[in-house]
């Protein structure tokens, strides 16, 4: 099982740093907020260890259907990975944050 932790910094509204945490092994790498409106977000980098899909872009949304809010989630979303110089960008996992007390 893998997940990631978002740390975004106090002095920037566009910057934050993206930890992938898989097992015992942590990867590191810097992302680029980008606030969309109407509750959406992406965060997009660059994981510069896998040569093989070194970008991403993390989509989320507050816009939750009523059965995700009664699971507990606040926010969901898509994580797509690939190569954006070739074109190759697939989405490889949802991504869904719980509220507190869930």
């Amino acid at each position: 099982m893998s997940y990631w932790v978002l740390k975004i910094p106090w002095w920037s509204r566009r910057k934050c740093k993206i930890i992938e945490m898989s097992g015992t092994s942590r990867t590191a790498t810097k992302g680029k907020m980008s606030d969309l409106g109407n509750g959406s977000m992406t965060i997009t980098g660059k994981f510069k260890e896998q040569p093989d899909q070194p970008d991403f872009r993390l989509s989320l949304t507050t816009n939750v259907s009523n059965t995700d809010f009664q699971l507990g989630y606040s926010i969901t979303g898509t994580l797509e990975r690939g190569d954006r110089k070739k074109g190759k960008m697939e989405m490889t996992h949802f991504a869904m944050i719980k509220r507190k007390g869930y």
